[in-house]
């Protein structure tokens, strides 16, 4: 019988498990069980590290590694190649999610601010699975906006990446990269205090990796007022994260952006197909289904987009728990985080949400970002 243990928040994993095979559940918060001596398969999120200090000594039995994320970063894939392991990530499976959080976010942050969106040009950095669903919302609402991403022009001859200094140009950036500390393009600090001198930008957001920008450098251009607002969901050090940079953000969220229920069940799924793949193990195409989310509230009760905005979507709410945890929990601010991550609730994607006729006709934005219409 295969034998695979997985973090008991990995979602809806019984669903996609099947039942002859042995499933065994560990707390991240209490690491890797000690004894690994019969396990096929370890199944894993962000919130634990695999490398030599973390999965040592490795057991023979163990073949396969999948992490439910799109990022792989926590995990030293060398050596466990240098082991004949497989590894495997969920990349793509959060990416509609992500880009829902970064356009939402710098909706709010426009009619905080009293910007119009369509006076200004979002910089994107990072043009994979999350920078082309940010490309797709933007278009929809007549935002301009730039793509950078040199790697993907370099594979694919039908794409063109914009310049470093036309990416540097626009008045947003927003990052979509994974981190990376060597090859071509190391992206670990990209956004630094280099890239940052005698430039001005109104808004700077970070959903892709904390360590992609160097907060240090952000901080000091925030003070020199040549950044106006950072909006920030991903955090150098995290969980550990800068109470500092947290003060200072126009919006802070817990690593939580990509947190929709469709996202975190295409992340299990894709792992466990790669792993009953790699065993050569039938797999049921049945799939789960989806769940939908209807707003019947009257419209009237909504004075602005904002207001709409923060019913539709939970990211204030979102900022609030980690508010809480900033000012009950500094010290333990880190545990708290993990937490946090693991047992909020998750949220439905946009085209998941269906909505009465009239929130469209009051507010036609709600079809460009895809809301679905009740009927």
């Amino acid at each position: 019988m295969l034998n695979v243990l997985a973090d008991q928040y990995l979602y809806n994993l019984r669903a996609h498990i099947p039942d002859n095979i042995n499933l065994k559940l560990y707390d991240p918060a209490e690491g890797l069980p000690p004894d690994l001596s019969d396990t096929h398969a370890l199944l894993v999120r962000t919130v634990n590290e695999l490398n030599p200090k973390t999965l040592s000594p490795i057991p023979p039995s163990l073949t396969f590694v999948g992490t439910a994320s799109a990022g792989s970063d926590h995990v030293d894939i060398e050596y466990l190649e240098k082991y004949g392991i497989t590894f495997t990530n969920a990349a793509g499976c959060n990416a509609r999610s992500v880009a829902e959080y970064v356009v939402t976010a710098t909706l709010l942050w426009a009619e905080a601010r009293n910007v119009d969106l369509t006076n200004v040009t979002v910089g994107i950095i990072g043009v994979g699975h999350v920078g082309t669903q940010v490309e797709q919302i933007l278009n929809k609402l007549g935002i301009n906006f730039v793509s950078y991403d040199p790697p993907r022009e370099n594979q694919e001859s039908d794409f063109s990446s914009a310049s470093l200094e036309e990416v540097l140009a626009c008045n947003i950036l927003t990052f979509h990269t994974p981190l990376s500390r060597s090859g071509d393009y190391p992206t670990h600090h990209w956004l630094d205090e280099d890239k940052l001198a005698g430039r001005p930008y109104e808004l700077i957001l970070n959903t892709s990796r904390g360590g992609v920008i160097d907060e240090s450098a952000l901080l000091k251009a925030i003070d020199d007022d040549r950044i106006g607002d950072t909006i920030i969901d991903t955090w150098e050090h995290e969980p550990q994260f800068s109470l500092n940079t947290a003060q200072k953000a126009f919006l802070k969220t817990p690593h939580i952006a990509g947190y929709s229920e469709q996202a975190k069940n295409n992340a299990t799924k894709i792992v466990v197909h790669a792993m009953l793949n790699h065993f050569d193990i039938p797999i049921d195409q049945n799939g789960t289904g989806q769940n939908a989310r209807m707003i019947k509230e009257d419209i009237n009760n909504f004075d602005s987009l904002s207001e709409v905005l923060t019913k539709l979507h939970p990211i204030k709410e979102y900022e609030t728990e980690l508010e809480k945890i900033i000012a009950d929990y500094p010290d333990e601010r880190g545990k708290h985080f993990n937490k946090l991550r693991a047992q909020f609730p998750l949220r439905q994607e946009f085209a998941q949400t269906f909505l009465p006729t009239s929130y469209f006709e009051r507010f036609p934005v709600l079809r460009k970002l895809g809301f679905s219409e009740l009927t």
